[in-house]
């Protein structure tokens, strides 16, 4: 693992681990140097990616160094300083603008500030970035979730120098990082893939349909009994081909009934903003409708769909579990998809079900393309007679988080492909619709009903709603970062998210 960052101050240089490293004669890159280091040395290296090209190619001859022979062979920069701090070794320039720490001094100096972490979750072996990874602060309600390019952008309040924060990711280790080493700058953190023991995979076989029924057993257990309200950031969007349409931003105040009732949760809008693309060269639009309904069904635990419920089980095949890293811990994963027989647009995916709770984790699932075609009138009842309308794909995610005891929603995601072209035409354009929600802040405490007036219709089209622009509260709240995608429509067409309705 690596974790690239900006260390303000100039900090005093600690004396390197007395450790050696064997290399093999190589060119290779500064990230997977200093990988071969971490792994042999279980030392990580804290570093800003504006003053440490990791992707500079360094020829290494083959042979044993010391470590810090190594690092300035690879680094070439006598300008650089060091910082050990437990398993982190902190390389940073020092800066003769602010004192001697390591941008941390006191409790006081920090509780009533908002701090900003930001940066990257990446595969510590390929590169390739991590989409909706947990990015948590441990012990704490608070946490965002990274996008699909693994960035991720965290403001914490009340902050003090016993703080870390968890990433997670399925298949990978945790990693726990204290929050003064990650005050600045933009940090690519990289998280090693978790090996879980092949003879155990290999020799155990174990029955999925058991391993459902003890997790739908569990329910009750696991899940909250209480209500709770939770801070959410929720947005929509529809594009066409790389060009936005529309796209929606909102925070929500979400009075969550208990997972045993069936009453429906209640939405309360706090902020929103929204951008509508006028300058298109055609009329046709696309609007989500229930997107805001659709996330909050997406609970799966609460909103049970029929792969998992027990009656529907024989309409789906269940692919023996294997085991895969979770967190801290390890999952089942059982695949499913509608069984031979079924003719009907039933899913197909992935539930991760904790080894040891029973708890579902996390589910992936999609309807099965070759039967979307078949059944577009059930999902597009409203069609434009002047155009051929197919679904290509949908696709869910949805996610758990441990706290407290219990197991509360953290994100959910759907994303719908459509293909759209003129009747009497052979070509058409690509469409996509996608809806996201996360769960930034979990309160236990105060958890009555809204009045009925304070309420959003979560079966209407969300970006038909009034919107109301607010700078200084959106500048402080925890988001779900834009993709790249994202960011570069919204930076193209000619208005700006922010050109809305003031309060």
């Amino acid at each position: 693992m690596t974790v690239q960052m900006a260390v303000g101050g100039e900090h005093p240089v600690d004396s390197l681990p007395d450790v050696e490293v064997t290399l093999a004669g190589q060119n290779n890159s500064v990230f997977n140097i200093l990988n071969q280091v971490s792994r042999q040395t279980g030392y990580f290296f804290i570093y800003d990616s504006q003053i440490i090209d990791s992707d500079r190619k360094v020829r290494i001859r083959r042979g044993r160094y010391p470590l810090d022979e190594l690092l300035s062979n690879v680094l070439n920069n006598d300008l650089l300083q060091f910082r050990l701090l437990d398993k982190y070794i902190i390389i940073y320039l020092p800066r003769a603008d602010k004192p001697d720490t390591l941008a941390i001094s006191s409790d006081e100096e920090y509780t009533t500030r908002t701090f900003q972490v930001q940066g990257r979750i990446l595969d510590g072996e390929t590169g390739n970035s991590l989409p909706f990874a947990s990015i948590f602060l441990k012990g704490r309600s608070v946490g965002v979730t990274s996008n699909q390019d693994g960035n991720f952008k965290i403001r914490i309040n009340d902050f003090n120098d016993s703080d870390s924060l968890q990433i997670s990711y399925v298949g990978y280790k945790s990693r726990v990082i204290p929050i003064s080493l990650l005050i600045e700058g933009f940090h690519e953190i990289y998280l090693d893939v978790d090996v879980v023991s092949l003879q155990e995979v290999v020799v155990t076989w174990y029955n999925p349909y058991e391993i459902l029924n003890r997790a739908l057993n569990a329910r009750n257990d696991l899940y909250p009994s209480q209500a709770s309200h939770h801070t959410s950031f929720y947005r929509e969007g529809a594009f066409k081909d790389d060009m936005i349409l529309n796209y929606s931003e909102a925070v929500f105040r979400i009075f969550k009934t208990s997972y045993n009732s069936q009453a429906d949760d209640q939405v309360m809008l706090l902020k929103s903003r929204n951008i509508t693309n006028l300058d298109l060269e055609d009329t046709l639009m696309l609007k989500l409708k229930a997107g805001v309904r659709s996330a909050l069904e997406l609970d799966v635990m609460k909103t049970l769909p029929e792969f998992l419920q027990p009656e529907f089980f024989s309409s789906y095949k269940y692919t023996g579990a294997y085991i895969v890293a979770f967190e801290s811990g390890s999952a089942f994963a059982i695949e499913f998809q509608e069984a031979e027989y079924v003719r009907e647009p039933l899913y197909r995916g992935t539930i991760y079900i904790d080894r040891e709770t029973f708890a579902v984790l996390r589910a992936e699932f999609e309807i099965h393309p070759s039967y979307l075609r078949k059944h577009e009138r059930r999902f597009i009842p409203r069609r434009s007679p002047d155009h051929i309308t197919r679904i290509q794909n949908m696709k869910y995610v949805v996610q758990y988080r441990k706290w407290e005891g219990k197991y509360y929603l953290k994100h959910a995601r759907g994303d719908i492909d459509i293909r759209i072209r003129p009747r009497n035409r052979l070509f058409g354009k690509n469409y996509n619709v996608f809806f996201e929600m996360a769960v930034v802040n979990i309160d236990t405490l105060e958890t009555g009903r809204f009045r009925r007036r304070e309420t959003l219709n979560t079966r209407s089209v969300f970006m038909d709603q009034k919107f109301y622009y607010d700078a200084d509260f959106w500048k402080d709240f925890n988001i779900i970062l834009p993709e790249k995608n994202i960011s570069d429509a919204l930076q193209e067409i000619n208005y700006r998210l922010e050109n809305l309705t003031e309060e």
